[in-house]
């Protein structure tokens, strides 16, 4: 009796363990083989939107899938730039079932989607479905990018920090020959600005876009998500959480950009408009602000059909935003996290595989000028993602011809220069100041966009922002993000 009554308790702590899993999932024996039953899984992801031949690439890797067993049937779709987050929060929101989706600190935001349990805990899984993905991340990208020591989405293995500066078009840098070599800061780039106005009139001299403009060269560490104030510096030696807007170099900066808007250098509906990729594909700007790192500009040239040479002006920097500013994460609405676990596994392994998704069929979309390198194919135009930097691990793509042959040592060399933020670890939970944000989320989008872009007067412009994250609640967000990073980092001592 003693034994049954034993049997029983373990069988009840069995069953209160499961039904606790939550967003968990109990480690099963999925192994790849003839015996896994076919299944369909949707991925998500984020570019210029659908490609024209994806449904020739699907053909290509479900056929390999079958081959490695996996027994996948795997359906990919992108979204455009401008549309992803919101497709992703309505998709979410509603619980509709798909399987993978890409997921960041900057779209589809991973924190928030991950809290309210929209993402697999993937900690328990690593081990049996993806151990080389694991031991490839390594610890700065697995615990860089966990909340409350629980991984929720895979990092893409890429470079490890961020460093801000311009992309400008090589053809218009030759045909006016232009010398760069002293452009440090916004400002030193007017002259060149101003050339391209005078000359270029299909062309907007300077990117400055909704959430994609110059402001990103201040740098700020966010400690937190975007759209609502409170930041410290990089460098703080008293790590003090301020409002941004509020901080001279932020004022200086829309009032340059006030004057660059009225002077013609930025298109005049600038504020409003979201799809920061089709101005570059179309050959209209000259000079943008992108996160660099070894060869952009050649992975840009690729991406866009123009040629591209990059200016770096702040330092390397790994922050949070890095650790989680690409992902891809699986749903808890899926009926197959482990063998999504498991595909992921084979796309950050599997070279094929990889670059199959990355760059498309060979001889088609690309052709090989060795082993190492590729040019555009004949459809190129077809399937071009030229987002290596998104899908799984970067060490295995293949490499255009314009591309340095050691650029992934230089990939490493860039990992090893850069300082890490003394916040790196540091997870803010807004929970207790979610209405507060909401609101300056609201404010954020009334006057954020068209003081970053000069669309607006900013000594007019800028006491209303101010006054309404005041209103909003952006001194208690500043409190509560303060009280929290000096906890944590008493901890860190």
């Amino acid at each position: 009796m003693r034994r049954v009554m034993s049997l029983m308790l373990v069988v009840v702590l069995m069953m209160s363990l499961l039904a606790g899993c939550g967003d968990k999932v109990a480690a099963g024996a999925v192994v790849a083989g003839d015996s896994l039953p076919q299944v369909d899984m949707i991925w998500y992801v984020i570019g210029n939107g659908q490609p024209e031949d994806t449904a020739k690439i699907e053909e290509k890797v479900n056929a390999y899938l079958k081959e490695k067993k996996l027994n996948v049937t795997l359906k990919i779709q992108c979204y455009d730039w401008g549309s992803y987050d919101q497709k992703m929060r309505t998709t979410i929101a509603a619980r509709e079932k798909f399987d993978i989706c890409f997921t960041s600190s900057w779209t589809n935001n991973y924190q928030q989607q991950a809290v309210k349990g929209a993402y697999v805990a993937l900690n328990d899984l690593f081990e049996q479905y993806a151990p080389q993905t694991k031991a490839m991340l390594g610890d700065d990208f697995l615990k860089g990018s966990q909340i409350d020591g629980i991984n929720y989405a895979i990092p893409a293995n890429k470079e490890k920090a961020h460093q801000w500066g311009f992309i400008v078009r090589k053809d218009m840098v030759d045909k006016y020959n232009m010398d760069l070599s002293g452009v440090k800061t916004l400002e030193d780039m007017e002259p060149f600005l101003k050339i391209i106005k005078e000359n270029e009139p299909t062309m907007y001299a300077l990117e400055a876009l909704n959430g994609e403009s110059p402001f990103k060269l201040l740098d700020f560490d966010r400690v937190g998500d975007d759209k609502y104030p409170g930041v410290v510096w990089n460098d703080s030696a008293d790590m003090k959480v301020f409002n941004e807007f509020e901080a001279p170099e932020s004022i200086a900066y829309f009032n340059t950009m006030r004057d660059y808007y009225q002077k013609g250098y930025i298109r005049q509906d600038a504020a409003t408009v979201t799809d920061f990729n089709a101005d570059l594909s179309a050959g209209k700007i000259f000079a943008s602000v992108k996160s660099l790192k070894p060869g952009k500009d050649a992975e840009m040239s690729a991406s866009t059909g123009f040629e591209w040479t990059q200016i770096n002006i702040t330092p390397a920097i790994i922050s949070n935003r890095d650790t989680s500013g690409s992902m891809q994460a699986i749903s808890t609405t899926s009926e197959n996290p482990e063998r999504a676990l498991m595909l992921l596994e084979l796309f950050n392994t599997d070279p094929y595989f990889n670059n199959l998704i990355n760059f498309g069929i060979e001889g088609v979309h690309y052709v090989k000028v060795n082993e190492t390198q590729i040019k555009p194919g004949p459809d190129s135009e077809k399937y071009n993602p030229g987002l290596g930097w998104m899908f799984g691990n970067q060490f295995i793509n293949l490499l255009w011809e314009n591309e340095d042959p050691a650029k992934w040592e230089q990939f490493n060399a860039f990992n090893a220069s850069a300082t890490g933020t003394k916040t790196l670890g540091f997870i803010f939970d807004p929970s207790s100041v979610k209405n507060e944000i909401a609101a300056c989320n609201n404010a954020w989008d009334q006057y954020v966009p068209s003081l970053e872009t000069g669309a607006v007067d900013p000594v007019e412009y800028l006491p209303k922002a101010l006054a309404a994250f005041k209103e909003a609640g952006s001194d208690k967000i500043i409190a509560e993000k303060q009280k929290q990073l000096e906890a944590w980092l008493a901890k860190q001592k």
